[in-house]
């Protein structure tokens, strides 16, 4: 009974994974000349005067998938708290590498092809890597919690 909350943020975390994985856009931006450029979990794309340019995103992908194996990883070793806070920071990184990446693609690749004045806005897929983020953080201070609980408790005895 102690698991419960943990391993709720923890599925949490595995379903905003894999709504980023179904192809939620995580940045678009539209020029005003026309151009387009937008960010999904696998590539990321830009149209200029007709002509599209894909460019492969596989940091994203690999980083995500590596997050939701060890998610489930993390969930199903309960029974083992130290490896559970163990393999939760390592999915701390793994999703602010994922996220990091996501910016520098947006920071240093697409927003140079654009004039200043055109505003680019976050897609639902960045709001679901924060959620992911964000849950798994709160899942490992739980986590973390419940050990000094049980500690707390051998020391009384």
């Amino acid at each position: 009974m102690i698991q419960r909350p943990q391993t709720l943020f923890l599925c949490l975390v595995l379903i905003a994974n894999c709504l980023v994985s179904t192809g939620w856009s995580i940045w678009a931006k539209i020029g005003q000349s026309g151009q387009r450029a937008e960010l999904l979990f696998n590539k990321w794309t830009l149209t200029a005067a007709g002509n599209t340019t894909e460019t492969s995103a596989i940091a994203i992908v690999i980083l995500l998938t590596l997050s939701t194996i060890v998610t489930l990883i993390t969930i199903f070793s309960f029974k083992n708290r130290i490896r559970q806070m163990m393999l939760g920071l390592i999915n701390s990184l793994l999703l602010a590498g994922a996220m990091a990446y996501a910016f520098w693609v947006i920071f240093k690749e697409a927003m140079p092809m654009f004039e200043p004045e055109a505003q680019g806005k976050y897609g639902y897929g960045f709001y679901a890597m924060v959620v992911s983020l964000l849950a798994n953080m709160i899942a490992n201070r739980l986590v973390r919690k419940d050990e000094m609980l049980v500690q707390s408790s051998n020391r009384m005895r």
